[in-house]
């Protein structure tokens, strides 16, 4: 009986320990890039917080918008996501996702550390709602051996792109220009945005009024100049997505590109047929300037309102996007993707990874220059409205002007639908 007593006591006291022993499940949601690396950081993530299990659900990226509203409207259990500069006013406005500085607000510690464009990015109503996974440039890049062996400088401004084109060309190569094509991709809007900040252009005044639709405006230049690429002198070739575009710059047929920067790492793989063939410019135009951005880790309302939820989902997006930084040096050494952490610039083993297929001082001058895009709460919606239009326009199927009025014309009804 006495044995009995004993046992009965010390499972008593033993409740509250066990109840503290319980793990904390997180779900983290992200899109399918890379999976055995974000699989290997979450399983050196719990070796470090055996109390906290980390699930990883993936979604494709042209449809992870889209999913991620339908989680959030069904309440689907998610307490840390891949977010991104053009979905956060969005997501943040519904009240899906919290700032971090309401809860954590030791995270301002990393402002000083982090490039201004991406900081932007992960930002609403002055309030930081995220730590970057990754963050990057939308860069101008070329094939320096073609361009040498032609005796064909490297362009400055998008004149300078068409007549080398047109020279290129005529000396057999039929589309001098490899470009990712496609309207189901946030990027393909992006990619055109850096090339009007190249220009020195942008896409809305002060106010957020459309400036695009104006054909004295730097943005509706470029739109002609791509349709006129495209339709009118026929030098460029189309590539569903980067890895595509990868591929084919790698055949020697294409010379030009605008693409993600890390892309350049992909072409100049030690793989790759023509690895260390491949450089970057700055933006052509007048100010050089590119469209700089970020992704970032970010907690759900839905972990805010659950304090052990919230305080692991915190520990979480400290040790991936903060911390010593060392997830986003392992993605930066290991793929080549860019980050949105400064002490990162001048680390020794990112130098030494990055001299394989960069000259970090050309994405240090660049990355100065750049800019992060227009955020509104309806921009997502307006990216996807307005990508279809692009294409139109680009191919020919649709004048310039009137793509640009059909698009300005939806970005105001948006702003007074959803503008403050």
């Amino acid at each position: 009986m006495k044995r009995f007593v004993w046992i009965l006591v010390l499972a008593i006291l033993l409740i509250p320990a066990l109840a503290f022993a319980q793990k904390v499940t997180l779900e983290f949601v992200v899109w399918n890039y890379s999976l055995e690396t974000i699989q290997d950081n979450i399983a050196q993530f719990q070796k470090s917080n055996p109390d906290i299990k980390v699930n990883v659900k993936d979604y494709t990226w042209p449809t992870y918008h889209d999913t991620m509203v339908l989680r959030f409207k069904g309440k689907t259990k998610t307490d840390i996501m891949y977010n991104g500069e053009d979905w956060l006013p969005e997501f943040a406005a519904a009240g899906w996702v919290a700032a971090l500085e309401d809860y954590f607000p030791e995270v301002r510690k990393y402002k000083e550390k982090t490039a201004p464009y991406a900081l932007a990015d992960m930002t609403y109503n002055g309030k930081l709602y995220g730590l970057s996974y990754y963050a990057d440039l939308i860069t101008f890049q070329y094939n320096k051996k073609i361009l040498k062996d032609k005796g064909i400088t490297a362009p400055n401004t998008w004149d300078d792109v068409l007549n080398a084109s047109l020279k290129l060309k005529a000396g057999g190569l039929e589309f001098p220009i490899c470009y990712e094509y496609n309207e189901t991709l946030p990027n393909f809007l992006q990619a055109y945005i850096s090339q009007v900040y190249g220009r020195g252009g942008t896409m809305f005044d002060a106010k957020l009024a459309p400036q695009f639709n104006n054909p004295n405006s730097e943005a509706f230049k470029q739109m002609q100049w791509l349709q006129d690429a495209v339709v009118k002198h026929k030098i460029v070739a189309y590539g569903s997505h980067e890895t595509k575009v990868d591929l084919a710059m790698n055949t020697g047929q294409h010379a030009f590109t605008v693409m993600y920067n890390y892309m350049l790492a992909a072409m100049n793989n030690a793989d790759k047929p023509l690895s260390g063939d491949f450089d970057m410019i700055p933006m052509p135009g007048a100010k050089h300037g590119c469209l700089g951005f970020a992704k970032f880790y970010c907690m759900t309302t839905q972990a805010a309102k659950d304090p052990a939820r919230r305080n692991a989902a915190w520990k979480f997006i400290e040790a991936f996007g903060g911390g010593d930084y060392n997830v986003a040096k392992r993605w930066a050494v290991e793929k080549g993707l860019g980050f949105a952490a400064l002490p990162l610039m001048d680390d020794p083993d990112v130098k030494k990874a990055w001299a394989n297929w960069i000259d970090m001082d050309k994405f240090k001058a660049q990355a100065k220059l750049a800019f992060n895009g227009t955020q509104t709460e309806w921009m997502g919606m307006w990216s996807g409205f307005f990508r279809p239009l692009m294409a139109k326009a680009i191919n020919g199927d649709s004048t310039v002007k009137e793509v640009m009025d059909q698009g300005a014309l939806k970005w105001s009804e948006y702003k007074e639908l959803l503008g403050k």
